[in-house]
């Protein structure tokens, strides 16, 4: 009697089924291949896992792959398609390549897009908390991703700033008077209706490449 086919055996010519951008890719544990899942993957980088689960013996579970990304999926973006092991390959490939695909596709490529927009936040965020850090010696600085958090003992008090994404908190705790004049007059500079005590008008945040 002939064993059934496993996840692995079915990988290879479900990939030739969708066609020849699509390679299949065994999965390992340590040094050891798995007979009960594997990947494919395309020429581009998208990727589709193949497995058995084993509260769902003899039927093919495929859902696509996504880097590691903290971005907010909807309903629907990563979907599965599932299907019995008995069916044939080129049957598997069809409902891959309508019911699969091109949903994966595009959500991949949001997926990639947003990578590299929070990537880009990232940098953005450490230039300019080491910038702030730079110019308060002795500060401390944390950084976490689009997150920084800058803090600095003042001796009595201390100052906190906490950068996320492009916006700033900056909290004074137990600070001299002198430190929240100091923050009170940088503000104003930003507004147009107030006049600081050196005769200057304001101008408005949008005026300056903050």
């Amino acid at each position: 009697m002939t064993p059934p086919p496993t996840v692995a055996d079915l990988a290879h010519p479900i990939a030739l089924a969708l066609g020849g951008n699509w390679r299949p890719q065994q999965v390992l544990h340590g040094v050891q291949e798995l007979a009960h899942a594997a990947n494919l993957t395309h020429l581009d980088g998208r990727r589709l896992h193949l497995s058995e689960r084993y509260d769902d013996p003899g039927h093919l579970h495929i859902r696509g792959a996504f880097p590691a990304t903290d971005y907010p999926f909807r309903s629907g973006e990563r979907d599965s398609v599932r299907v019995s092991m008995d069916e044939d390959p080129a049957r598997i490939a069809a409902l891959i390549s309508n019911h699969l695909i091109p949903t994966h596709r595009t959500v991949h490529q949001l997926v990639n897009d947003y990578n590299s927009e929070q990537a880009a936040m990232c940098r953005r965020t450490e230039e300019a908390a080491r910038e702030i850090a730079a110019r308060l010696p002795g500060a401390r600085t944390r950084i976490d991703g689009t997150s920084a958090y800058i803090r600095m003992n003042l001796e009595p008090g201390d100052v906190r700033i906490g950068l996320e994404g492009g916006s700033v908190n900056i909290v004074l705790q137990d600070a001299p008077l002198i430190i929240a004049d100091a923050v009170v007059f940088a503000v104003s500079r930003f507004l147009p209706d107030i006049q600081t005590p050196e005769d200057e008008r304001g101008q408005q945040a949008d005026e300056f490449d903050l």
